[in-house]
């Protein structure tokens, strides 16, 4: 054992170590790299009364982030001429519509994407938020979802109370 103890001290130096050369990288794969998103996308989910102000909120996110799209359901009322002609018999159609529209925008990686519906009911949201989740699942990129809620201001002698923000949800 001592031998071995000394063979092994024998081989050691008083000199810095000199470098060994790199064995040489490998050659880069063939095709397209995969993508890579260093940023996460996002989605607004606005949400609140008619008149509330989803649609100003919508385009000044839209002016502050030139890439954004806005996506209403009430898009789909508006005829050639402009003017808006709303028929609660196609309510259902307009929001499969959107929701299309939506999903196309996510699958071709647009950020952020603004739902500038009244979402008041959970029916309304529920597909986008299921988008989301597929679209995570599918590893197309990592998407954030924000929900923006807009109520109008309690009255000073209202005695109800003051109901607290989800996560990711925040009022206006």
């Amino acid at each position: 054992m001592e031998e071995g103890f000394l063979e092994a001290f024998g081989r050691l130096s008083l000199q810095p170590p000199q470098p060994q050369p790199r064995p040489p990288a490998p050659p880069p794969p063939r095709g397209t790299p995969p993508r890579r998103h260093s940023f996460r996308k996002r989605l607004y989910l606005l949400r609140g009364l008619p008149g509330s102000g989803k649609s100003t909120l919508a385009r000044q996110l839209q002016h502050d982030f030139p890439r954004a799209r806005i996506f209403s359901t009430d898009d789909f009322f508006f005829r050639e001429d402009g003017a808006y002609e709303f028929n609660p018999d196609f309510l259902e159609e307009a929001h499969e519509w959107n929701q299309k529209r939506a999903r196309k925008a996510m699958r071709n990686g647009i950020s952020p994407i603004i739902i500038d519906n009244t979402n008041l009911h959970a029916w309304e949201m529920k597909p986008y938020a299921v988008m989301v989740f597929q679209t995570e699942q599918k590893n197309l990129f990592r998407l954030e979802m924000d929900m923006v809620v807009f109520r109008p201001e309690m009255k000073k002698h209202s005695r109800s109370p003051k109901r607290k923000n989800t996560p990711n949800e925040r009022t206006l």
